[in-house]
C-alpha cells in the first residue's frame, strides 16, 4: 500500500510498516552485490521506459518516494515521435511530471547484467492518483474486477521471436532487409538446430530462470531463426510482469551473443508470423487450489461463460491483441493465426482452443495476439472478455469442427484501421477500461494507422514506379 507525503510524492509502506520492503531490498542488494538499479514501466507499445540509478540512491530515495518522469512517456510513438493528440500528454500540459513508483515485489537481480537489479513501477500523478492509461494499471483494474466477483485468472505465455546474426547497426545499414537469420531454412522442433543455437537460447532460458521467470520449454519454430520459449503460468499480473522483463532481457542477451532479436509479428512476406498464445485458467479465491474451469467430470459453466465472453469481445478488443499495422500481416488463412472469432476443442485453427481433458490441464488458449502485443494490454483484454462472459452469463456458440479457415463465421478486423473502428464503437470496451484509457489508446492507434497511410512502401515503388 502507499500513502502520500506533504509534497505529493509517495512513500512506500508494507503491512503498515514504512521501510520494511526497502530493508528487504537492502539485504538483497548485499547478497547479490548490487551497485545499479534499473527501474521502469512499459509504454503503450510495450517498450520499457525508465532510468538507471546507483543502488544506494534507489534505497534512500527512489524506493520510498518514487522518481518523477515527464508525461511525454505516454505521448511518444514507437519511434519517439511526438503524438500531440492526447489529453494526458501534450504541449497544453507543459509536459509535467508523473511518478514512477517501484513495486518492490517485482525487484530481482539481473543475471545477464552483473551488479544490476531491476524493478517494475506503477505510474501515478504527483498527487498519488493512478495514471489511468498506464498499461500495468489497466491490467490491475481488471484483476480487481475479477477479485470482486471472487475469481482470479492465471495465464501462461507462449512467445515466438526471430534471431538474426546482426546488430542494430548492421540491420539499420541494410535497411532492415535481407537480414541473416540465426540459422538457415525451416527446422521446426529440430533438436539439432536448437543445439546449434543453444549458446544463446540456453543463455536466455537460464538467465530468465535465474531472475525468477520460470521457463517451461524452448524450441525452434516454423521460420528461419525463429524460436519459441514458453513461460510458466501465474496470475495474469505476475505473468505480464514476467513477459515485460523477458522481452527486454531477450533483446539484451541476444545482443551480448552477437544476435538481434525481434518480436515483430511478421518480419517478412515469406516468413512465418510470430505469435503470443495465452493459456488461461481460473480459480475461485475461496478455493485457489481448484481449477474453476472444471466441474465434476468436465468443463464448468464458468468455462463456458469465459469462452463466450472472450469470443464476444474479440472483435472489439482486437486493437489490444494486434496493436500495429504489421500485426495483421500475420493473420491470414492457413497461417496458424485466427481470422474469425470461433472456438474449438484442441483446434489450432480456431481463435480459442479449449483443452479439457482433466481438471489439472483444463484451460483455454487465446491464439489471436501477436508477439508484438503489449502483455499488460493483451492480458487485460483477455480478462475483460472473461468478465463480460461471466457477468452476463453468456453461452458460447457451437465449436468449430475441422478447419476453421473454411468456415463462414464473421471475420475479425483485418487491419488496424478496422480494429480502430471496432474499438471506437465499443461500449463494452468503455465499460471495461474506462473512457480515459480508450480515448488515449484510440488516439495512439489512429496515429499509427495514419502514419502507415502516408508512407510509400518498397512494395508500391517496385510495383508502380515504372509501370504507371
Amino acid at each position: 500500500m502507499t500513502d502520500v507525503s506533504t509534497d505529493g510524492a509517495q512513500t512506500r509502506t508494507v503491512n503498515g510498516r514504512p521501510g520494511s520492503a526497502v530493508d528487504a531490498a537492502r539485504a538483497l542488494f548485499a547478497r547479490h552485490h548490487i551497485t545499479t538499479v534499473q527501474f521502469g514501466m512499459t509504454d503503450l507499445d510495450g517498450q520499457m521506459r525508465g532510468k538507471f540509478v546507483p543502488a544506494d540512491f534507489f534505497l534512500d530515495s527512489t524506493a520510498p518516494r518514487g522518481s518523477s518522469i515527464p508525461n511525454i512517456v505516454f505521448g511518444w510513438d514507437i519511434e519517439d515521435t511526438l503524438m500531440d493528440c492526447f489529453t494526458l500528454s501534450g504541449w497544453h500540459t507543459g509536459y509535467s511530471d508523473v511518478v514512477l513508483m517501484p513495486d518492490l515485489t517485482t525487484l530481482r537481480p539481473v543475471p545477464w547484467e552483473p551488479g544490476h537489479a531491476f524493478v517494475l513501477c506503477d505510474v501515478v500523478h504527483t498527487d498519488g492518483s493512478a495514471v489511468p492509461v498506464a498499461p500495468r494499471t489497466v491490467l490491475a483494474r481488471q484483476v480487481a474486477r475479477a477479485a470482486a466477483l471472487g475469481y482470479q485468472l492465471t495465464a501462461g505465455y507462449e512467445l515466438e521471436f526471430y534471431l538474426y546474426r546482426e546488430t542494430p547497426e548492421t540491420a539499420a545499414a541494410k535497411g532492415y532487409r535481407d537480414l541473416t537469420p540465426a540459422a538457415p531454412g525451416i527446422a521446426t522442433f529440430s533438436l539439432n538446430r536448437h543445439s546449434a543455437l543453444e549458446h544463446v537460447i540456453g543463455a536466455i532460458r537460464e538467465g530468465m530462470r535465474a531472475c525468477g521467470i520460470p521457463i517451461l520449454a524452448s524450441n525452434t519454430e516454423y521460420g528461419a531463426g525463429q524460436i519459441e520459449i514458453n513461460i510458466e503460468h501465474a496470475d495474469v499480473l505476475t505473468t505480464a510482469d514476467r513477459v515485460a522483463i523477458y522481452k527486454n532481457g531477450v533483446r539484451r542477451i541476444a545482443e551480448q551473443h552477437g544476435y538481434l532479436a525481434s518480436f515483430m509479428a511478421k518480419v517478412s512476406t515469406d516468413a512465418a508470423g510470430s505469435s503470443a498464445h495465452f493459456h488461461q485458467s481460473m480459480q475461485s479465491l475461496a478455493q485457489p487450489a481448484r481449477n474453476a474451469m472444471w466441474s465434476g467430470d468436465g468443463p464448468s459453466a464458468l468455462m463456458r461463460h469465459a469462452v463466450a465472453g472472450q469470443l464476444a469481445t474479440m472483435g472489439d478488443f482486437t486493437a489490444l491483441y494486434c496493436p500495429t499495422v504489421n500485426s495483421y500481416k500475420r493473420r491470414v488463412p492457413g497461417s496458424w493465426s485466427p481470422v474469425a472469432a470461433v472456438w474449438g476443442t484442441d483446434n489450432r485453427t480456431a481463435a480459442l482452443r479449449a483443452i479439457a481433458n482433466d481438471e489439472a490441464a483444463c484451460r483455454m488458449e487465446n491464439r489471436l495476439p501477436g508477439a508484438d502485443a503489449n502483455p499488460y494490454l493483451a492480458l487485460a483484454a483477455c480478462l475483460a472478455g472473461v468478465l463480460h462472459g461471466v457477468e452476463n452469463q453468456l453461452e458460447p456458440p457451437a465449436p468449430v469442427l475441422g478447419n476453421a479457415y473454411d468456415g463462414d463465421a464473421p471475420l475479425l478486423p483485418r487491419s488496424l484501421a478496422e480494429a480502430v473502428d471496432a474499438l471506437a464503437s465499443s461500449t463494452t470496451a468503455r465499460t471495461a477500461f474506462g473512457d480515459a484509457f480508450v480515448d488515449h489508446y484510440l488516439a495512439s492507434r489512429i496515429w499509427e494507422r495514419d502514419r502507415h497511410r502516408e508512407a510509400v512502401s518498397d512494395w508500391e515503388t517496385a510495383r508502380y514506379l515504372t509501370r504507371i
